[in-house]
Protein backbone atom coordinates (compact mmCIF):
# COMPACT_ATOMS: atom_id res chain seq x y z
CA UNK A 1 0.00 0.00 0.00
CA UNK A 2 1.97 2.81 -1.12
CA UNK A 3 2.18 6.25 0.16
CA UNK A 4 1.98 8.94 -2.40
CA UNK A 5 1.49 12.87 -2.62
CA UNK A 6 1.65 15.66 -0.39
CA UNK A 7 0.58 17.18 3.05
CA UNK A 8 1.57 19.71 5.00
CA UNK A 9 2.29 18.73 8.95
CA UNK A 10 0.09 20.27 11.69
CA UNK A 11 2.25 23.69 13.17
CA UNK A 12 5.34 22.34 15.20
CA UNK A 13 4.09 21.00 18.66
CA UNK A 14 7.54 22.64 20.43
CA UNK A 15 7.31 26.09 18.46
CA UNK A 16 3.32 25.69 19.63
CA UNK A 17 3.75 25.64 23.23
CA UNK A 18 6.73 27.73 23.80
CA UNK A 19 4.33 30.22 21.96
CA UNK A 20 1.48 29.67 23.86
CA UNK A 21 2.87 29.96 27.03
CA UNK A 22 6.09 33.10 27.08
CA UNK A 23 2.89 35.17 26.52
CA UNK A 24 2.97 35.54 30.25
CA UNK A 25 5.85 37.16 30.28
CA UNK A 26 5.72 38.99 27.24
CA UNK A 27 4.23 42.61 26.91
CA UNK A 28 1.73 43.26 23.64
CA UNK A 29 -0.62 41.35 21.30
CA UNK A 30 0.35 38.31 19.05
CA UNK A 31 -1.18 36.96 15.80
CA UNK A 32 0.04 33.58 15.57
CA UNK A 33 -0.80 31.32 12.26
CA UNK A 34 -0.48 27.49 12.16
CA UNK A 35 -0.26 26.98 15.94
CA UNK A 36 -0.82 23.75 16.84
CA UNK A 37 -4.54 22.38 17.14
CA UNK A 38 -3.21 19.18 18.99
CA UNK A 39 -4.47 18.04 22.36
CA UNK A 40 -0.89 18.78 24.37
CA UNK A 41 -1.10 22.66 22.77
CA UNK A 42 -4.40 22.95 24.37
CA UNK A 43 -2.92 22.12 27.58
CA UNK A 44 -0.39 25.00 27.37
CA UNK A 45 -3.51 27.94 26.26
CA UNK A 46 -5.50 26.20 29.31
CA UNK A 47 -2.73 26.87 31.53
CA UNK A 48 -2.13 30.25 30.15
CA UNK A 49 -6.00 31.26 30.35
CA UNK A 50 -5.91 29.98 33.99
CA UNK A 51 -3.11 32.35 34.46
CA UNK A 52 -5.35 35.42 33.41
CA UNK A 53 -4.52 35.69 29.80
CA UNK A 54 -6.59 36.03 26.76
CA UNK A 55 -6.36 34.10 23.90
CA UNK A 56 -8.91 34.63 20.69
CA UNK A 57 -9.15 32.05 17.92
CA UNK A 58 -9.49 28.29 16.80
CA UNK A 59 -7.63 25.92 15.15
CA UNK A 60 -4.24 27.13 13.99
CA UNK A 61 -5.09 30.75 14.47
CA UNK A 62 -4.74 32.75 17.54
CA UNK A 63 -4.33 36.08 19.07
CA UNK A 64 -3.09 35.88 22.22
CA UNK A 65 -2.50 39.11 25.00
CA UNK A 66 0.27 39.00 27.04
CA UNK A 67 0.45 39.41 30.87
CA UNK A 68 4.06 40.43 30.71
CA UNK A 69 4.85 38.80 33.91
CA UNK A 70 1.54 40.62 35.78
CA UNK A 71 -0.38 38.20 37.54
CA UNK A 72 -3.28 39.21 39.35
CA UNK A 73 -3.67 35.64 41.92
CA UNK A 74 -5.42 35.71 45.32
CA UNK A 75 -2.20 35.06 48.00
CA UNK A 76 -4.30 32.83 49.83
CA UNK A 77 -4.87 30.67 47.54
CA UNK A 78 -3.27 27.61 45.86
CA UNK A 79 -3.46 28.18 42.03
CA UNK A 80 -4.39 24.49 40.48
CA UNK A 81 -3.39 24.36 36.93
CA UNK A 82 -4.26 21.01 34.76
CA UNK A 83 -1.30 19.97 32.22
CA UNK A 84 -3.60 17.22 31.06
CA UNK A 85 -0.85 14.72 29.40
CA UNK A 86 1.61 17.11 28.22
CA UNK A 87 4.81 16.92 30.44
CA UNK A 88 6.33 19.82 27.99
CA UNK A 89 3.41 21.93 29.48
CA UNK A 90 4.29 21.37 32.87
CA UNK A 91 7.91 21.86 32.34
CA UNK A 92 7.56 24.82 30.91
CA UNK A 93 4.84 26.46 32.95
CA UNK A 94 6.66 25.14 35.87
CA UNK A 95 10.16 26.83 35.05
CA UNK A 96 8.37 30.35 33.64
CA UNK A 97 6.12 30.53 36.97
CA UNK A 98 9.38 29.67 39.50
CA UNK A 99 9.75 33.11 38.70
CA UNK A 100 6.97 34.78 39.18
CA UNK A 101 4.88 35.53 43.24
CA UNK A 102 2.53 33.03 43.68
CA UNK A 103 1.35 29.37 44.79
CA UNK A 104 1.00 26.93 42.12
CA UNK A 105 0.29 23.24 41.64
CA UNK A 106 0.31 21.60 38.35
CA UNK A 107 -0.84 18.57 38.24
CA UNK A 108 -2.29 15.82 34.79
CA UNK A 109 -3.89 12.89 34.06
CA UNK A 110 -2.62 9.60 35.17
CA UNK A 111 0.14 9.25 32.16
CA UNK A 112 1.34 12.46 33.86
CA UNK A 113 1.65 11.41 36.85
CA UNK A 114 3.64 8.39 35.98
CA UNK A 115 7.08 10.95 34.91
CA UNK A 116 10.16 12.14 36.50
CA UNK A 117 9.69 15.42 37.89
CA UNK A 118 12.64 15.74 40.34
CA UNK A 119 14.68 16.75 37.77
CA UNK A 120 12.66 19.73 36.79
CA UNK A 121 12.43 20.67 40.90
CA UNK A 122 16.04 20.19 41.07
CA UNK A 123 17.16 23.31 39.19
CA UNK A 124 14.33 25.50 40.22
CA UNK A 125 15.39 25.19 43.59
CA UNK A 126 19.09 26.19 42.91
CA UNK A 127 17.89 28.86 41.80
CA UNK A 128 15.86 29.44 45.17
CA UNK A 129 12.26 28.33 44.16
CA UNK A 130 9.99 25.94 46.87
CA UNK A 131 9.29 23.54 45.08
CA UNK A 132 8.03 20.09 46.21
CA UNK A 133 6.94 17.47 43.96
CA UNK A 134 4.43 13.76 44.99
CA UNK A 135 7.78 11.44 45.51
CA UNK A 136 9.37 12.96 42.44
CA UNK A 137 5.79 13.07 40.29
CA UNK A 138 3.47 15.04 39.47
CA UNK A 139 1.19 16.84 41.30
CA UNK A 140 4.22 19.91 41.13
CA UNK A 141 3.55 22.26 43.95
CA UNK A 142 5.57 25.65 43.18
CA UNK A 143 5.73 28.83 45.51
CA UNK A 144 7.73 31.26 43.12
CA UNK A 145 9.74 34.39 43.01
CA UNK A 146 12.92 35.58 44.31
CA UNK A 147 15.33 33.52 41.96
CA UNK A 148 18.75 34.09 41.14
CA UNK A 149 20.54 32.94 38.39
CA UNK A 150 22.48 29.85 38.15
CA UNK A 151 24.95 27.20 36.13
CA UNK A 152 22.59 24.13 34.98
CA UNK A 153 24.58 21.29 33.29
CA UNK A 154 21.97 19.50 30.68
CA UNK A 155 23.10 15.74 31.29
CA UNK A 156 19.91 14.90 30.65
CA UNK A 157 19.67 16.43 27.08
CA UNK A 158 16.24 17.48 27.52
CA UNK A 159 14.87 20.94 25.83
CA UNK A 160 12.56 21.10 28.33
CA UNK A 161 14.48 21.41 31.15
CA UNK A 162 17.15 23.77 29.30
CA UNK A 163 13.78 25.68 28.92
CA UNK A 164 12.47 25.58 32.09
CA UNK A 165 15.54 26.71 33.34
CA UNK A 166 15.77 29.42 30.45
CA UNK A 167 12.49 30.70 31.34
CA UNK A 168 13.15 30.93 35.20
CA UNK A 169 15.94 33.07 34.48
CA UNK A 170 14.26 36.07 32.79
CA UNK A 171 12.33 36.83 36.07
CA UNK A 172 15.58 36.05 38.13
CA UNK A 173 18.02 38.55 39.98
CA UNK A 174 21.03 37.64 37.86
CA UNK A 175 22.03 35.72 34.69
CA UNK A 176 22.00 32.13 34.18
CA UNK A 177 24.52 29.87 32.30
CA UNK A 178 23.30 26.13 31.06
CA UNK A 179 25.86 24.13 29.09
CA UNK A 180 25.09 21.18 26.85
CA UNK A 181 27.12 18.38 26.50
CA UNK A 182 24.91 17.37 23.80
CA UNK A 183 23.14 20.05 21.83
CA UNK A 184 19.10 20.22 21.90
CA UNK A 185 16.46 22.19 20.26
CA UNK A 186 16.44 25.47 20.52
CA UNK A 187 13.23 26.67 19.96
CA UNK A 188 12.84 28.39 23.82
CA UNK A 189 16.32 30.93 22.67
CA UNK A 190 15.19 32.03 19.60
CA UNK A 191 11.98 32.70 20.49
CA UNK A 192 13.52 34.63 23.68
CA UNK A 193 15.73 36.72 20.87
CA UNK A 194 12.72 37.17 18.50
CA UNK A 195 10.58 38.60 21.55
CA UNK A 196 13.16 41.13 22.76
CA UNK A 197 15.33 39.10 25.52
CA UNK A 198 18.97 38.28 25.17
CA UNK A 199 20.08 35.15 25.12
CA UNK A 200 24.01 34.05 23.78
CA UNK A 201 24.84 31.05 22.93
CA UNK A 202 28.80 30.54 22.51
CA UNK A 203 29.14 26.54 21.51
CA UNK A 204 27.68 24.13 24.70
CA UNK A 205 26.84 27.32 26.02
CA UNK A 206 23.88 29.51 26.56
CA UNK A 207 23.64 32.63 28.92
CA UNK A 208 19.99 33.68 29.61
CA UNK A 209 19.38 37.29 31.05
CA UNK A 210 16.49 38.70 32.52
CA UNK A 211 14.01 41.12 31.29
CA UNK A 212 10.80 41.28 30.01
CA UNK A 213 9.75 40.21 27.05
CA UNK A 214 7.64 42.26 23.95
CA UNK A 215 5.85 39.83 21.40
CA UNK A 216 5.94 40.96 17.83
CA UNK A 217 2.85 41.48 15.94
CA UNK A 218 2.09 37.77 14.24
CA UNK A 219 4.37 34.82 13.65
CA UNK A 220 3.91 31.94 11.55
CA UNK A 221 4.55 28.59 12.66
CA UNK A 222 6.46 25.72 10.64
CA UNK A 223 5.02 22.35 10.23
CA UNK A 224 6.30 20.05 12.94
CA UNK A 225 9.17 17.82 11.34
CA UNK A 226 8.64 15.09 14.14
CA UNK A 227 4.65 14.60 12.78
CA UNK A 228 5.90 14.80 8.95
CA UNK A 229 8.52 12.15 9.80
CA UNK A 230 5.79 9.16 10.22
CA UNK A 231 5.22 9.39 6.32
CA UNK A 232 8.52 10.18 5.43
CA UNK A 233 10.29 7.58 6.74
CA UNK A 234 7.11 5.23 6.08
CA UNK A 235 7.97 6.46 1.77
CA UNK A 236 11.63 5.41 2.41
CA UNK A 237 9.97 1.74 3.79
CA UNK A 238 7.16 0.96 1.34
CA UNK A 239 7.63 0.38 -2.29
CA UNK A 240 6.03 2.67 -5.12
CA UNK A 241 5.94 5.44 -2.33
CA UNK A 242 7.05 8.99 -3.16
CA UNK A 243 5.73 11.70 -0.22
CA UNK A 244 6.39 15.65 0.19
CA UNK A 245 6.34 17.31 3.17
CA UNK A 246 5.53 21.51 2.66
CA UNK A 247 6.01 24.30 4.84
CA UNK A 248 8.25 22.20 7.27
CA UNK A 249 10.62 23.44 10.35
CA UNK A 250 14.11 22.41 9.39
CA UNK A 251 15.79 23.25 12.19
CA UNK A 252 18.88 20.89 12.72
CA UNK A 253 17.83 19.74 16.02
CA UNK A 254 14.84 18.39 14.51
CA UNK A 255 15.80 16.95 11.79
CA UNK A 256 18.33 14.43 12.50
CA UNK A 257 16.02 11.32 11.52
CA UNK A 258 16.65 12.60 7.82
CA UNK A 259 20.52 12.43 8.73
CA UNK A 260 19.93 8.57 9.68
CA UNK A 261 17.80 7.70 6.88
CA UNK A 262 20.26 9.30 4.46
CA UNK A 263 22.99 6.71 5.81
CA UNK A 264 20.38 3.76 5.41
CA UNK A 265 20.39 4.50 2.20
CA UNK A 266 17.04 6.51 1.32
CA UNK A 267 15.99 8.75 -1.56
CA UNK A 268 15.56 12.69 0.21
CA UNK A 269 15.64 16.36 -1.26
CA UNK A 270 15.51 19.12 0.92
CA UNK A 271 14.60 22.43 -0.33
CA UNK A 272 15.24 25.63 2.41
CA UNK A 273 12.41 28.37 1.46
CA UNK A 274 12.30 30.90 4.67
CA UNK A 275 15.39 30.98 7.33
CA UNK A 276 13.19 33.21 9.77
CA UNK A 277 11.77 32.60 12.56
CA UNK A 278 12.47 29.56 11.85
CA UNK A 279 14.27 27.77 8.66
CA UNK A 280 11.52 25.86 7.19
CA UNK A 281 10.71 24.77 3.76
CA UNK A 282 10.11 21.20 2.00
CA UNK A 283 11.05 17.69 2.19
CA UNK A 284 10.97 14.90 -0.46
CA UNK A 285 11.60 11.20 0.37
CA UNK A 286 11.20 8.84 -2.62
CA UNK A 287 11.46 4.74 -1.89
CA UNK A 288 14.97 3.88 -3.40
CA UNK A 289 15.07 -0.02 -2.34
CA UNK A 290 15.41 -1.68 0.59
CA UNK A 291 17.15 0.03 3.12
CA UNK A 292 20.90 -0.55 5.12
CA UNK A 293 21.07 -0.76 8.72
CA UNK A 294 23.31 1.78 10.56
CA UNK A 295 24.17 3.36 14.45
CA UNK A 296 22.17 5.58 15.88
CA UNK A 297 24.78 7.56 18.26
CA UNK A 298 24.47 8.86 21.62
CA UNK A 299 25.14 12.28 20.73
CA UNK A 300 22.45 11.72 17.83
CA UNK A 301 19.18 10.78 20.27
CA UNK A 302 18.67 14.34 21.00
CA UNK A 303 17.62 15.42 17.80
CA UNK A 304 15.63 12.94 16.74
CA UNK A 305 14.00 11.46 20.08
CA UNK A 306 10.63 11.49 18.94
CA UNK A 307 11.50 9.89 15.73
CA UNK A 308 12.82 6.57 17.23
CA UNK A 309 9.90 4.65 16.83
CA UNK A 310 9.69 5.27 13.47
CA UNK A 311 12.94 4.94 12.54
CA UNK A 312 13.27 1.49 14.25
CA UNK A 313 10.31 0.70 11.83
CA UNK A 314 12.52 1.29 9.28
CA UNK A 315 15.39 -0.71 10.99
CA UNK A 316 12.83 -4.13 11.01
CA UNK A 317 12.71 -3.57 7.08
CA UNK A 318 16.54 -2.72 6.73
CA UNK A 319 19.52 -5.30 6.06
CA UNK A 320 21.38 -5.71 9.08
CA UNK A 321 21.77 -4.72 12.47
CA UNK A 322 20.78 -1.16 13.58
CA UNK A 323 21.56 -0.01 16.82
CA UNK A 324 19.91 3.33 18.79
CA UNK A 325 22.50 4.19 21.66
CA UNK A 326 21.40 5.64 24.64
CA UNK A 327 17.94 5.77 24.39
CA UNK A 328 16.73 5.92 27.73
CA UNK A 329 14.72 8.95 27.76
CA UNK A 330 11.93 6.48 25.90
CA UNK A 331 11.55 5.32 29.09
CA UNK A 332 10.56 8.60 30.38
CA UNK A 333 7.46 9.41 27.85
CA UNK A 334 3.94 8.79 27.87
CA UNK A 335 4.47 5.36 28.25
CA UNK A 336 8.11 3.22 28.72
CA UNK A 337 8.33 3.78 25.12
CA UNK A 338 11.44 1.58 24.80
CA UNK A 339 10.27 -1.71 26.01
CA UNK A 340 6.60 -0.88 23.82
CA UNK A 341 8.93 -0.82 20.43
CA UNK A 342 10.03 -4.08 21.68
CA UNK A 343 6.54 -5.37 22.17
CA UNK A 344 5.17 -4.05 19.45
CA UNK A 345 7.54 -4.44 16.40
CA UNK A 346 7.77 -8.03 18.36
CA UNK A 347 4.76 -8.99 17.55
CA UNK A 348 4.51 -8.56 13.85
CA UNK A 349 8.02 -10.73 13.82
CA UNK A 350 10.71 -8.29 14.09
CA UNK A 351 14.03 -9.12 15.84
CA UNK A 352 14.02 -6.79 18.13
CA UNK A 353 16.24 -6.25 22.03
CA UNK A 354 16.69 -4.00 24.52
CA UNK A 355 20.30 -4.28 26.67
CA UNK A 356 20.51 -1.68 29.16
CA UNK A 357 19.19 1.27 27.48
CA UNK A 358 20.01 0.39 23.87
CA UNK A 359 18.07 -0.36 21.03
CA UNK A 360 18.82 -3.41 18.56
CA UNK A 361 16.80 -4.34 15.23
CA UNK A 362 17.92 -6.45 12.98
CA UNK A 363 16.28 -6.98 9.80
CA UNK A 364 14.85 -7.67 6.88
CA UNK A 365 11.45 -8.67 8.95
CA UNK A 366 9.34 -11.40 7.85
CA UNK A 367 5.74 -9.97 8.51
CA UNK A 368 3.72 -12.03 10.76
CA UNK A 369 0.34 -10.46 11.58
CA UNK A 370 -1.28 -10.51 15.34
CA UNK A 371 -4.97 -10.67 16.04
CA UNK A 372 -3.99 -6.62 17.13
CA UNK A 373 -1.63 -4.62 18.32
CA UNK A 374 -1.09 -2.06 21.30
CA UNK A 375 0.09 1.66 21.51
CA UNK A 376 -0.54 1.51 25.55
CA UNK A 377 -2.45 5.10 24.49
CA UNK A 378 1.01 6.05 23.41
CA UNK A 379 0.41 9.04 20.59
CA UNK A 380 3.82 8.32 18.57
CA UNK A 381 3.43 4.38 18.87
CA UNK A 382 0.40 4.40 17.75
CA UNK A 383 0.83 6.64 14.56
CA UNK A 384 4.01 3.81 13.99
CA UNK A 385 1.81 0.91 14.77
CA UNK A 386 -0.70 2.85 11.79
CA UNK A 387 2.60 3.04 9.37
CA UNK A 388 3.74 -0.51 10.29
CA UNK A 389 0.06 -1.45 9.28
CA UNK A 390 0.15 0.07 5.65
CA UNK A 391 3.64 -1.33 5.42
CA UNK A 392 2.07 -4.89 5.70
CA UNK A 393 -0.87 -3.60 3.35
CA UNK A 394 -3.24 -4.72 6.58
CA UNK A 395 -5.87 -1.71 7.18
CA UNK A 396 -7.86 -3.74 8.93
CA UNK A 397 -5.56 -4.77 12.04
CA UNK A 398 -6.84 -3.59 15.24
CA UNK A 399 -5.05 -0.91 16.97
CA UNK A 400 -5.34 -0.29 20.17
CA UNK A 401 -5.07 3.09 22.09
CA UNK A 402 -5.25 5.08 18.89
CA UNK A 403 -7.13 7.69 20.01
CA UNK A 404 -4.33 9.13 21.79
CA UNK A 405 -3.28 10.04 18.11
CA UNK A 406 -4.80 13.70 18.78
CA UNK A 407 -2.57 14.38 21.79
CA UNK A 408 -0.04 15.53 18.60
CA UNK A 409 -1.42 14.85 15.60
CA UNK A 410 -5.31 15.46 15.08
CA UNK A 411 -5.08 15.06 11.05
CA UNK A 412 -3.27 11.91 10.99
CA UNK A 413 -5.90 9.17 10.22
CA UNK A 414 -7.11 11.56 7.37
CA UNK A 415 -3.65 12.09 5.86
CA UNK A 416 -2.98 8.51 6.13
CA UNK A 417 -5.92 7.75 4.29
CA UNK A 418 -5.64 10.81 1.53
CA UNK A 419 -1.65 9.83 1.54
CA UNK A 420 -2.25 5.65 1.11
CA UNK A 421 -4.65 6.23 -1.32
CA UNK A 422 -2.94 7.92 -3.91
CA UNK A 423 -5.60 11.08 -3.94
Amino acid sequence: MALRGEFTPPGDKSVSHRLALLPILAEGEIAVKGLSDCGDVKNSLAVFQSLGGEARGAGGQWTLKGLGGRLNLDPEKVLELDCGNSGTTLRLAGGLLAGLPGHYLLDGDVQLRRRPMERLADPLRQMGARVETNSGRAPVRIVGGGLHGIEYLNNEGSAQLKGAVLLASLSASSSSRVIEPVPTRDHTERLINLFGGKVIINGPQIEVFPGRLTLPESIEVPGDPSAAAFFLIGAAIIPDSRITARNILLSSGRIGFLKVLDRMGASIAIALEQELPEPNGHITVEYAGELTATEVTREEVPSLIDEIPMLALAAAAADGLTVFRQVRELRLKETDRLTAIKHQLGAMGARVRVEDDDLFVEGPTKVILPESLDSGGDHRLAMMLHLARTAASCSTLPILGDDSIAVSYPAFKDDLSRLSSGA
